[in-house]
């Protein structure tokens, strides 16, 4: 019993985690960072690789020797049960991750693109269209990345390069005004935030060529992409960026270019692009989980449901910024993050551990 053999090369599926990485750098909001400056951003991406390596360590050993299997296949050769429950707990994560991403899209349009429109139907378009995209599968959404990713990566580079006429380098001091732990601080809550390692656990034996080289890849090359944003959003903007709900949307609303005076409506294009593949994509995961440990339903109707359970999540949380600010929790994505990345991985790898050791001693 295990997940559906459909493969993708290394490149397609950290294309993919790229552009489901870049959503949520492009949608950062100040609020994540009220007691650090700035500034000190510049540097929070770099101590991210560093905690990120470390945080995969158990799920590198793990597949290490076996490639073949992901996680769920694995502990389910020794209980189906066990198999099950860990299954639920990342069908959950998903699914909060699911609701996340699309109730900032909601909050984003309600704030900045269509403030006086009501989003209901937009918001269950894009539901339907996410659920479309993971009802088209793990390689249909390895290629739409790669096609998207020809638009979003050029898009960014020319909105940064529109910017740098009115980069001000004055804006970067001083560094580590309060020190290097709330530095740190912040980027450890960013890693808890990444739901793309929990991704990585489950997806990876699906994945050809060098997966190693590739996961160094996209580690620095998001890395890079965060640190770029921050900068310019300093240098340009200054201290005028952290009070702004969405920095980067107000950074690229500054951007021109000859006739072009804003280019806002590319970053949104952006946006929109990331959010269907990210969303597709975890879609697809719970779908995939559900239908090969429970399967008693076709993947079509797991997809069906969990597409109406997240409409129905995102339609009480529309327009309520109190709820959004409860779910979009980072203590909750930590603990998650911890529990399906570091946690069940490294338990498993004591129970085999032991299993050998139980063999080698009857032998």
């Amino acid at each position: 019993m295990e997940l559906s053999k459909g493969k993708i090369s290394a490149f397609q599926f950290f294309t993919m985690l790229f552009l489901s990485r870049t959503l949520t750098t492009v949608t950062y909001l100040s609020s994540y960072t009220e007691n650090i400056r700035l500034s000190d951003m510049l540097v929070q991406p770099f101590f991210r690789i560093i905690i990120g390596s470390i945080i995969m360590l158990p799920l590198y050993f793990l597949y290490k020797k076996n490639t073949d299997k992901n996680l769920l296949d694995i502990v389910n050769i020794k209980s189906k049960a066990v198999a099950r429950g860990i299954g639920i707990i990342f069908v959950a994560f998903f699914f909060y991750f699911t609701v996340v991403t699309i109730a900032r899209l909601d909050l984003f349009a309600g704030t900045v693109v269509f403030p006086e429109t009501d989003l209901t139907y937009i918001l269950i378009f894009a539901i339907i269209l996410c659920c479309y995209g993971a009802f088209l599968g793990f390689e249909a959404l390895g290629r739409s990345s790669v096609i998207s990713s020809a638009f979003v990566i050029p898009a960014l580079i020319f909105i940064m390069f529109t910017l740098i006429k009115k980069v001000d380098f004055l804006n970067l001091t001083p560094l580590f005004y309060n020190g290097v732990t709330p530095v740190v601080k912040v980027a450890i809550d960013s890693v808890g935030q990444t739901v793309e390692y929990a991704i990585i656990a489950l997806a990876l034996p699906r994945v050809t060529g060098n997966v190693k080289k590739g996961f160094f890849i996209w580690l620095i090359s998001q890395t890079f992409l965060m640190a770029v944003m921050f900068f310019f959003a300093c240098t340009v903007m200054g201290n005028f960026a952290s009070t702004q709900l969405f920095p980067f949307h107000t950074l690229a609303s500054l951007a021109d270019f000859a006739m072009f005076s804003r280019l806002d409506a590319i970053f949104t294009s952006v946006w929109i692009m990331c959010a269907f593949i990210k969303a597709g994509l975890l879609i697809y995961l719970q779908s995939d989980i559900l239908t090969t440990y429970f399967g008693k339903l076709k993947r079509t109707t797991y997809i069906v449901s969990i597409g109406v359970l997240t409409i129905v999540a995102n339609l009480f949380i529309s327009g309520q910024i109190k709820w959004f600010n409860f779910i979009d929790n980072s203590i909750i994505k930590i603990v998650l993050t911890l529990i399906t990345v570091v946690l069940i991985p490294l338990l498993v790898l004591i129970f085999f551990r032991k299993e050998k050791k139980k063999c080698e001693e009857s032998a």
